[in-house]
């Protein structure tokens, strides 16, 4: 059945693929402090009582949080903005799910891992973040999960659509120096799930149609490094990969501590009759035709 669906965050990469999936089979209202729309209202999260005249006023069925603050290094540089965005707006909108029954789908991260296992990460294993970041997604985790009905689904790194209003992302930044003959240093040590957002969009849509409730990993089984991801996108562009290369390491102390192999498993996802998200392999040609800019 069709439900009133309230998404926060909805201007943003992640809900800007969200959006139009859950339009598509729901009643959708959204939220979106940095880029103001037509369709999307303005609402500050992180204010209860702007939070609480939003649900009073519309009354969703389902509320899917993507408001977070995702940018690690920031995040370590600014711990009570970091705590502002993923731990007081998740309490409010929790908050404000329990008082009316509205279900909460609560999107956290990889980072809740530390990274030290060899096999990845199912979704009944102890969280141990090793910066502000994944502890303060994992204190959203906690505060969602005192909704009586709530799922939480963990993401690792996400790709998609350029956000309207914003400057470029590094993939934008990579193509265009690779097509002016410029080298481009990418980090070759952390290896994650890079993850298109229109496949996580379709992950949720199912979960909310659905009702699925606990904790799900939504992420692509191929696993690569930033350097093997963009050699990957620069072949789909027709642009030269020999101009990537190994980011030299940086002066131990200087780097925000991030967990190596924070990978996601995904049998939960398949068990529960969803399709897992493809890998970069599979998406590179049309993701890259998708973009704005310059091709080879």
């Amino acid at each position: 059945m069709p439900a009133k669906v309230l998404l926060t965050g909805a201007g943003g990469l992640l809900g800007g693929a969200v959006l139009p999936a859950l339009r598509a089979r729901h009643e959708v209202v959204g939220w979106s402090r940095s880029r103001p729309a037509p369709d999307l209202y303005s609402v500050d999260a992180t204010r209860s009582t702007e939070v609480d005249r939003f649900f009073d006023a519309h009354r969703p069925d389902v509320c899917v949080h993507c408001v977070a603050a995702p940018d690690v290094a920031a995040c370590e540089r600014d711990p009570d903005m970091a705590h502002a965005l993923n731990v007081r707006t998740t309490e409010n909108v929790a908050r404000a799910c329990a008082r009316q029954a509205v279900r909460l789908v609560y999107l956290s991260t990889e980072f809740v891992f530390d990274g030290k296992s060899e096999t990845g990460y199912a979704e009944d294993d102890v969280p141990n973040p090793l910066q502000m970041y994944g502890r303060t997604k994992l204190l959203g985790e906690e505060r969602a999960s005192e909704v009586p009905e709530h799922l939480i689904v963990r993401l690792p790194v996400l790709y998609g659509a350029p956000v309207p209003g914003r400057g470029r992302g590094w993939i934008e930044r990579m193509l265009l120096a690779l097509s002016e003959g410029r080298t481009v240093e990418l980090d070759d040590r952390v290896e994650r799930q890079p993850t298109w957002t229109e496949d996580v969009a379709a992950v949720l849509e199912e979960a909310v149609a659905r009702r699925e409730t606990g904790v799900l990993h939504a992420a692509s089984r191929e696993r690569l490094t930033k350097l093997a991801w963009g050699r990957k996108l620069a072949e789909a562009a027709g642009l030269p990969g020999t101009l990537l290369r190994p980011a030299r390491a940086v002066p131990e102390g200087q780097e925000v501590p991030r967990p190596a192999r924070p990978w996601l498993l995904t049998d939960r996802v398949e068990q529960r009759g969803m399709r897992v998200p493809a890998g970069v392999s599979h998406h590179a040609e049309s993701y890259v035709r998708s973009l704005p800019g310059p091709r080879g």
